[in-house]
């Protein structure tokens, strides 16, 4: 089944608006319960801001899924959107969530989102989908497990300056948009261009100065929706590496922040889930640059990225 025009326009339209209207709402909200990040030690705001932006982003993502029930899509198609992508971003957005109010430590996190990672490597396993560049359906089940887990985590570690994360998130999901209706993956794209529709909407509020922040529930979720997204798109190109690099070039920034902080930590005999200024972003803003151009300069580099990706996907 093909999504015309009118469908997308409308799919995006809803969730955009949505998106930005009922953001203020849950600022508002957060603010009144004291669900609020606070200033000091590695951060870089000056005041308290609110939490609960994953609320702001799950929730016009969410009615854009019941949107898309409306289509023609068969049964099976419903049910794996459902089953192996929604069900599975809110048990995460969930775990997130009880972080942003009660401060969970690191390992309890991390055990929960590998415990999700594996139920999703399992679904996408009886959906046909999941990480296929080892000839051994074990390897390449750990290899989904591995890769929906890291960038759980590499999105959830990128969002430490206004409006980073969710630029980031804006600029993947448009590539993912892009080479899922090329490849004739209209489920795919419907939801990506969803979350790209609602991380647009929310973005007007957490750019710099944010008002409000995604919180671990909204860089959790959006990093597993990500995740799970980029391994269903199926690729006319049948070679492994290239399939292997078109994943991580669309999700480059991420995998290149997280891959330096885990390797700089573990060098210097760190926790890689320890905080710190360690960051790609930290380390531009130490050479004297502004908030607002590293963050033009990582999203000058996403797309750039993600280009490239489209272009090895398609044309190579």
């Amino acid at each position: 089944m093909k999504f015309n025009l009118i469908q997308y326009s409308i799919l995006l339209i809803v969730v955009f608006v949505t998106a930005f209207v009922i953001t203020p709402v849950f600022r508002s909200i957060a603010r009144k319960l004291k669900i609020l990040d606070y200033p000091g030690g590695r951060k870089l705001q000056a005041n308290p801001v609110a939490y609960l932006g994953g609320l702001a982003i799950i929730t016009p993502i969410t009615l854009g899924s019941f949107l898309i029930l409306f289509t023609s899509l068969s049964i099976d198609l419903k049910q794996q959107l459902y089953l192996g992508l929604i069900l599975p971003a809110l048990a995460i957005a969930f775990i997130g969530l009880i972080d942003d109010v009660y401060q969970l430590p690191p390992w309890p996190r991390f055990l929960s989102q590998s415990a999700v990672g594996l139920i999703t490597s399992f679904m996408l396993y009886l959906s046909g989908a999941g990480v296929e560049i080892f000839g051994n359906q074990l390897l390449n089940s750990l290899a989904t497990i591995f890769w929906v887990v890291a960038i759980i985590n590499a999105l959830n570690f990128i969002d430490n300056m206004d409006g980073l994360a969710t630029s980031i998130s804006i600029v993947a999901s448009l590539g993912m948009f892009v080479l899922a209706y090329l490849n004739n993956q209209y489920l795919v794209a419907a939801l990506s261009l969803a979350i790209f529709a609602s991380c647009l909407g929310f973005l007007f509020w957490n750019k710099r100065p944010a008002s409000i922040y995604l919180g671990d529930a909204g860089a959790l979720y959006l990093g597993f929706l990500l995740a799970a997204i980029s391994i269903r798109i199926d690729l006319d190109n049948d070679s492994a590496p290239i399939r292997a690099l078109v994943l991580i070039l669309i999700l480059a920034i991420p995998v290149i922040d997280t891959t330096q902080v885990v390797v700089s930590r573990i060098i210097k005999g760190k926790s890689p889930f320890q905080g710190g200024r360690d960051h790609i972003s930290h380390l531009l803003l130490n050479r004297g640059l502004s908030q607002r151009v590293v963050l033009f300069i990582l999203t000058t580099f996403a797309v750039l990225f993600a280009g490239v990706a489209i272009i090895l996907a398609e044309v190579i």
